[in-house]
């Protein structure tokens, strides 16, 4: 087994139970020898998901079971533990179409619409103890740790019931007061709508518009503490982790009103946090992730952040992203509360293992994910000091591949019509002039399909 320290920096995934279950009776060992081959450190296990089934045996909600054949959840950690991985149990709360259905009372009231959704509500005691009993379930594994979603309220039109206006009054809110800041900011009752009305009266330190927030944050708290309760009571050494939206690293207001996440109260209820920093999907140019860890930070946390690596985002931004990251935690400021980054999600993403050996020798090994794509071309880019020679293909990839050196031996393309094919295995071998070890950066692989891939490269020199 491979020792693994819990101090080291970490790489996640975030990785769905059908992604293990769909690749056959030996899919936890294939796919956690890969995982373990490039890097990754941890794994956070989708177990269950938002419509409230489970992904694992023993349990005596056996009506929710996903399959009853296998326990996807025992296979994968017996095979992360051989190869020296951490196993997080990844669960979703508060969305649950399952127990939504089971017991309607449940739901969560929209502001306009009642309820009209899945979502739950936090203080109904019925949904805590049924998720104090999985989190106890779950614990009773040989689990790493138990990795809790969706741990927020969704949105601040939805927990609007006559027994959440109640406890704001009981509070000391006042109910016309409320009623103004939320149809005036989202234009119901033939209000004209102000969409930072409730936002800015926060700011301003409107006394209801923080009552309101107070009383969300302090229902995901009080929800988080008895499920995180149950789990270590089991087993008190379980690692606990959240994944949690961005905004509250820079917007307290709209963190605390929309989803009741305050980081302060994260620092509190979690080993770390994992926000969803995912700079594409924002709009955000890739050193963003950097402002929301330290941020994060600043508040107590320790941090594993959360890293965008589907939709197609360019490798370069991906590794760009992780190394900004890796240097952060190397600085003495910022070590402590810099735990490492998780990437979303396991096979949306492909990877790159490049061995460095005597003599300028490179061995490439690329591994394509299940996104349905297959390479045409390959790309490898070298960092100032780094100079290509010499490439070629090795196995996996058509012999007939055409390969191109850039002048000046920048870069190394190699193409084909689907010269390796999806959740394939190839093999590219590159000479280089330089001294890698001194290199301004690190190799960046870049693939193409009929679009662009993301592609995580990890660099390492050959064992002797």
């Amino acid at each position: 087994m491979i020792e693994k320290s819990a101090s080291a920096f970490i790489v996640g995934e975030w990785m769905w139970g059908s992604t293990i279950a769909d690749a056959g009776s030996d899919g936890a060992e294939k796919i956690l020898f890969r995982c373990a081959e490039m890097g990754i450190t941890d794994v956070y296990l989708l177990i269950k998901g938002t419509g409230g089934k489970l992904g694992y045996l023993r349990t005596k909600h056996t009506d929710l079971l996903i399959r009853t054949e296998r326990d996807v959840l025992a296979e994968a950690i017996r095979a992360a533990h051989t190869f020296g991985i951490r196993l997080h149990a990844w669960i979703c709360n508060l969305e649950d179409t399952a127990y939504r259905n089971a017991h309607p009372e449940a739901g969560m009231r929209h502001y306009v619409r009642g309820q009209d959704n899945d979502r739950i509500h936090l203080y109904d005691p019925g949904y805590r103890a049924h998720m104090a009993d999985i989190a106890a379930e779950l614990a009773a594994y040989d689990i790493d740790g138990l990795h809790f979603d969706y741990i927020r309220c969704n949105h601040l039109t939805n927990g609007w019931s006559e027994r959440d206006f109640a406890a704001l009054r009981d509070m000391g809110a006042d109910p016309g007061r409320m009623r103004e800041l939320i149809e005036t900011t989202f234009g119901y009752n033939g209000r004209t709508a102000d969409e930072q009305y409730i936002f800015d009266a926060y700011r301003n330190g409107d006394r209801d518009a923080r009552l309101i927030a107070e009383y969300r944050r302090k229902m995901v708290r009080e929800y988080a503490a008895s499920v995180i309760a149950a789990a270590r009571t089991v087993r008190p050494e379980l690692i606990i982790s959240a994944a949690v939206m961005p905004e509250g690293a820079y917007d307290e207001a709209f963190a605390a009103l929309h989803y009741g996440q305050d980081y302060r109260d994260a620092a509190a209820l979690y080993d770390y946090i994992c926000p969803m920093a995912y700079s594409t999907g924002y709009g955000k140019d890739e050193n963003w992730v950097r402002t929301v860890a330290e941020n994060a930070i600043r508040m107590g946390n320790r941090v594993v952040l959360g890293l965008q690596a589907f939709g197609g985002v360019p490798a370069a931004r991906l590794m760009h992203e992780t190394e900004t990251l890796r240097s952060l935690a190397q600085e003495k400021q910022w070590s402590y509360g810099m735990r490492g980054i998780v990437f979303f999600r396991s096979s949306q993403f492909d990877y790159a293992g490049i061995t460095c050996g005597e003599s300028g020798e490179m061995t490439v090994k690329t591994v394509s994910g299940e996104n349905g794509l297959n390479y045409r071309r390959v790309r490898i880019d070298m960092p100032a000091g780094l100079r290509i020679t010499d490439a070629r293909v090795g196995e996996g990839y058509r012999p007939d591949t055409a390969v191109h050196i850039a002048p000046g031996g920048t870069s190394a393309e190699f193409s084909a019509e689907e010269i390796i094919t999806t959740a394939a295995e190839g093999y590219l071998h590159l000479r280089c002039e330089g001294d890698a070890g001194s290199a301004t950066g690190l190799p960046t692989v870049h693939a193409a399909g009929t679009k662009e891939m993301t592609v995580y490269t990890v660099f390492r020199h050959a064992v002797e």
